[in-house]
């Protein structure tokens, strides 16, 4: 991920000194709200930062705990609550081993609180990904006819296997054998299955009409079309992307791959990409920042050889149902209303640090709509791969959205008295009257407070350079 270096000024610090908080309230207690936060990628290293995210509660003081199948786990950290609207808002963290964390362990993150004690499990979620398909067809001197399909390499473990005859179902069966799924690991550990279906019926049912093979979720055809969507770096940062149509071909008869928009004009196309071969074909369409943000529908072509009617995915951005659907491929949908501008915090590392890591937690809570870009600059430079970043899916909560991301840097790095450390977000809801929301700390100034909060406002006719 890069940033480029921003050169302006137009600064406004807000500090809160070390001292004494005396809080005094009439309000009813309410208990807090939990959300499980983990890594979004496999990431690197022997160690996993998992996070506990306390949203929406009531008096501030609350207790955080972390267990692993009831043992306790005390290598955590807690930071201080923040406050917005008379509710308060709390974060822990802890780091657990790689191994534990793949292999599917149950890490549990609770919270005792005056209003109600709560409790969450999180664990590694499972790999969703769609099989390779391969159908074979046989008959017995025309009396019977035989079918055989492999799905291989597909993950989770539940499926469904069906054969349809014009879209129905087939009950008129010789015989069908669905064999159990087979489990194998990739090299980066992934567990993935494969199964198959046989399937016998007499010939004379299939004089007409079309027979096929089924699995549900997945493709019906040997080309498996996949929508990948422009990065917020480039959107926010180039103020342009590009949307993908990745086509894997498992039957080399693709003849065209094609983009179309919301009007069925031809925008891209490539016409005999495979060549008669087995291979992953990419197109990519450019669309703008403005494009993106005001709503766009793109549609993928794909036409095959085998096919009476032409494969066809969506990519839409668009403004007016809320987005329950995370699966791959399918709608970006977003929740209808106005924009809703980010508050953003820094939360330091407490003073007892048990490691020779440090980890900064910049917390980005209730924007909307979800998509949002969150970076780390070092100095006013981009960070590099000395540390480790990373930020959590976007969390729905009452129709706003949150996210928290960490910048991970050794104890050294962390006491050299010089270094700012920012945490830079981007999001259109600010993007029209100022670049970036920007949250600084550093080493010496961390001691003395609990909280920076610093805004730098970039107006739009500041340059980047």
């Amino acid at each position: 991920m890069s940033i480029d270096s921003l050169y302006c000024d137009n600064w406004a610090f807000d500090y809160w000194g070390k001292g004494t908080a005396l809080t005094v309230t009439s309000a009813t207690p309410t208990k807090p709200t939990l959300f499980p936060l983990v890594p979004c990628g496999s990431g690197t290293g022997d160690m996993v930062t998992l996070g506990c995210l306390a949203t929406d509660f009531t008096p501030s003081s609350l207790t955080f705990s972390w267990n692993k199948k009831g043992a306790a786990l005390t290598d955590f950290i807690q930071y201080p609550p923040a406050q917005k609207d008379n509710l308060f808002t709390g974060v822990s963290q802890v780091r657990v081993k790689r191994q534990d964390w793949e292999a599917k362990e149950t890490f549990q993150c609770a919270v005792t609180h005056v209003a109600g004690n709560v409790a969450v499990d999180m664990k590694d979620p499972e790999i969703s990904k769609l099989p390779t398909l391969k159908v074979l067809t046989s008959s017995d001197e025309g009396t019977e006819t035989s079918f055989s399909c492999f799905a291989k390499d597909f993950s989770p473990n539940a499926y469904e296997i069906k054969w349809l005859k014009d879209e129905e179902e087939i009950f008129n069966k010789l015989y069908e054998i669905i064999t159990p799924s087979y489990e194998r690991k990739t090299d980066n550990g992934t567990i993935l299955y494969s199964a198959a279906s046989f399937l016998t019926v007499q010939s004379s049912e299939l004089s007409d009409g079309v027979t096929k093979f089924t699995f549900t979720g997945c493709p019906e055809a040997d080309v498996d079309i996949k929508i990948i969507g422009p990065t917020m770096e480039d959107l926010f940062l180039k103020k342009k992307g590009a949307v993908k149509c990745q086509v894997k071909v498992n039957n080399p008869s693709v003849e065209r791959v094609m983009w179309e928009d919301e009007a069925g004009n031809n925008m891209l196309e490539v016409q005999n990409p495979t060549k008669g071969s087995k291979e992953t074909i990419d197109l990519s369409l450019d669309i703008t920042y403005d494009e993106w943000s005001k709503g766009l529908t793109r549609f993928c072509i794909v036409e095959h050889s085998e096919l009476v009617n032409p494969l066809k995915k969506a990519y839409e951005r668009k403004i007016g149902t809320f987005n329950r659907d995370e699966r791959p491929n399918c709608f970006l949908m977003l929740a209808e209303g106005p924009t809703q501008r980010p508050s953003v915090f820094m939360l330091p590392p407490v003073e007892q640090t048990k490691t020779d890591m440090v980890i900064l937690t910049c917390y980005v809570k209730d924007f909307f709509p979800k998509d949002v870009l969150v970076s780390w600059l070092v100095d006013d430079e981009p960070a590099d791969l000395h540390y480790d970043f990373n930020t959590t899916n976007p969390i729905e909560n009452n129709g706003l959205y949150s996210v928290y991301a960490q910048l991970s840097l050794s104890l050294d790095q962390w006491k050299s008295n010089d270094v700012v450390y920012n945490c830079v977000v981007h999001h259109e809801s600010v993007v029209n009257t100022t670049k970036a929301i920007v949250r600084s700390i550093g080493y010496r100034t961390f001691e003395k407070t609990n909280l920076v909060n610093l805004n730098m406002n970039i107006p739009e006719t500041c340059k980047i350079h």
